[in-house]
């Protein structure tokens, strides 16, 4: 079976592609099969798509925070929809002869919403620092900063019960 040539759009498609079945975890065969592609072609497409990564993997810091934050407000605002349709419309919910409370929406929608809320916030910044304290290597007991001459100190008893 001879492949056919495909144009510089289908190439940007599959490879668009591939790198969501990718990242999503499927196999190479997998995606051969899903995308109608030989291995060969998966395998060339995944390395020019690593390629592109790399490249821009070295762009503009503050270029890519914006594009999170625009990938967060799209999350959000499908989240808010996927909301609003849980909670459904009381009015047009209510069948005949039925009383009772009407639907509340499901509250993992919320939940999400709150962590994108959290994520927009560190990536602007606005969150207050962490105070860190430093402890021993178990972490059970605060650090103590040792005095360069108690360390000779040491040194030397270690050397004298060495001998």
């Amino acid at each position: 079976m001879a492949a056919t040539k495909r144009t510089p759009d289908q190439v940007m498609r599959d490879q668009a592609s591939i790198a969501e079945m990718y990242l999503k975890g499927f196999k190479m065969f997998e995606i051969a099969d899903a995308r109608g592609l030989s291995m060969n072609q998966v395998k060339y497409d995944l390395r020019e798509v690593r390629k592109r990564w790399r490249q821009s993997s070295v762009r503009d810091f503050d270029a890519h925070r914006e594009e999170q934050l625009a990938r967060l407000d799209l999350m959000e605002a499908s989240l808010w929809r996927e909301w609003e349709r849980s909670c459904g419309n009381p009015e047009l919910d209510k069948e005949p002869g039925l009383e009772g409370p009407p639907q509340t929406g499901d509250p993992r929608y919320m939940t999400v919403m709150l962590n994108i809320i959290e994520r927009r916030s560190k990536l602007l910044g606005l969150d207050a620092p962490t105070k860190l304290a430093p402890t021993n290597p178990d972490g059970d007991e605060p650090y103590k900063q040792v005095a360069p001459d108690e360390i000779d100190a040491r040194i030397h008893e270690l050397l004298a019960k060495l001998g």
